[in-house]
């Protein structure tokens, strides 16, 4: 297996269709990352908060945030309605979208790498077919994924203390093994749901079977995490740069000028971010299912021989 090929001719092919950036790539990250960026800003104003930084606190970020919230919508009751209905189509399209896009993207990617003319459309209508089970699975394991349990440490951090947080300690390294145990034997699980149209736990067990299988290809797998945690590395910096620029504009504008001003030139700077990130994650979005399509195709058609194959020789 040649390891660069594989990525030079995925991001080759990341290139060339324009379309499934924008409709599986940029507009799914349009939902994620402000989500993202929201979840950053509340950790780090929950640490402020948390008696962790500051003994003098005694209430959690979480109750002031959600006292402000309630009386901004008791003092502008006119607004109430569009904001529960935006932040609820919102939210509707959060979790369904970026699933669905996921599944054409494997589509299209996998049936133009087996020669087939695949087009956006094409993605979409074979989506259509795995997009619930493949919601299905995602619910399942994001339970234990890296990041949740990532979530439940800072909440436990904040709400509970360090000594709670010390005594759960061996639990959460054990999760946290765990969890990256998972994410590798599962690699494969969402291509055998799309591509294979397989149940969720015959792609679960497909994929172990696959990783126990290929264990030479290993480093393999390791290159391509770490193509993952790239993107998720270039995600965390843009998520902690575009709030602060937006601020500091804003309160720079703002102090030299008209208040509305500024807030009307940290608004649009921070629009102009939120595009700029949403297409940045696209591409590397576009290129991971390149990357993971290509290689599970590559080693899926590979045939396990079994103790009585016998192996031909050339005469």
């Amino acid at each position: 297996m040649n390891y660069k090929q594989i990525i030079s001719d995925a991001w080759a092919e990341t290139q060339k269709d324009k379309s499934m950036i924008f409709w599986f790539g940029f507009v799914p990250a349009l939902f994620t990352t402000p989500v993202s960026i929201g979840y950053i800003v509340y950790q780090y104003f929950a640490f402020r908060t948390s008696p962790i930084f500051n003994s003098g606190s005694h209430e959690s970020f979480l109750v002031v945030m959600a006292k402000f919230i309630w009386n901004f919508l008791v003092l502008h009751v006119d607004w109430t309605l569009p904001i529960v209905l935006g932040a609820a189509l919102f939210f509707v399209f959060y979790f369904l979208y970026p699933t669905f896009a996921r599944a054409a993207a494997i589509q299209v990617i996998a049936r133009r790498k087996n020669g087939q003319s695949a087009t956006t459309a094409t993605g979409v209508k074979n989506a259509f077919f795995a997009f619930l089970p493949l919601f299905e699975y995602h619910l399942l394991i994001n339970t234990f994924s890296f990041f949740a349990i990532l979530i439940e440490i800072s909440f436990v951090l904040n709400n509970l203390g360090l000594e709670i947080f010390f005594m759960l300690l061996p639990v959460f390294i054990i999760i946290l093994v765990f969890s990256l145990f998972l994410t590798l034997f599962f690699t494969f699980a969402d291509f055998y749901i799309v591509v294979d149209k397989l149940k969720i736990f015959d792609s679960m067990r497909k994929s172990i079977h696959l990783v126990f299988l290929n264990w030479k290809y290993t480093f393999l797998i390791t290159v391509l995490m770490i193509v993952i945690g790239i993107r998720i590395i270039l995600q965390a910096v843009i998520i902690f740069l575009i709030p602060f620029l937006v601020l500091l504009l804003a309160g720079f504008v703002a102090s030299v000028t008209l208040q509305i001003t500024g807030l009307i030139v940290g608004v649009a700077v921070g629009v102009i971010g939120l595009f700029i990130a949403a297409y940045l994650n696209g591409i590397v979005d576009i290129f991971s299912y390149t990357v993971w399509t290509h290689t599970f195709l590559l080693l899926s058609q590979e045939k396990e021989l079994s103790a009585r194959d016998p192996v031909k020789t050339s005469e």
